[in-house]
């Protein structure tokens, strides 16, 4: 979506952790712009900060964990009307700390085919998307190996 001259533009960071074939989601704690939505963790990115530096940072003051960020899965932009929101995603894996509620109200491991969109915001949506092609895609790939492996083994 295009940029409006009356809309100021924020970059946000999310973090995408992974077990098995679950991502980790968070539920928003009640506020009067997204009450109660879901997300994927992170935040703002502040002055001076890099994406990778807000996104450990996020994490370590909403879940009290520390994290090693990985590559970027997808960066997208979405025009709230008073602000435009540029969504930067990665891929990370939480290395020391157990999850804590200190931000959110739920956490929630899920397959990415199982979310509902429509309960995340309009910048996370199109991340959904693509946690779900890459996961049926693996998956496929995996049975394939598989089948290849039972041939293999079978000749």
């Amino acid at each position: 979506m295009k940029q409006s001259k009356q809309s100021s533009s924020l970059r946000v960071v999310a973090g995408v952790a992974t077990q098995g074939h679950q991502v980790l989601v968070a539920q928003r704690q009640p506020d009067t712009q997204f009450i109660s939505w879901w997300e994927f963790p992170g935040g703002k990115v502040e002055q001076g900060e890099s994406d990778q530096q807000a996104l450990a940072r996020e994490w370590r003051e909403e879940f009290g964990v520390d994290i090693q960020v990985g590559a970027p899965i997808l960066e997208t932009e979405f025009d709230y009307g008073d602000k435009v929101i540029v969504l930067c995603s990665f891929w990370c894996d939480i290395i020391d700390g157990t999850l804590a509620l200190n931000q959110h109200q739920a956490l929630y491991w899920s397959e990415p085919r199982r979310l509902d969109a429509g309960v995340f915001s309009a910048a996370d949506r199109p991340l959904i998307e693509t946690l779900r092609h890459h996961f049926d895609t693996e998956s496929a790939c995996t049975g394939a190996e598989k089948a290849d492996a039972m041939i293999q083994a079978s000749l």
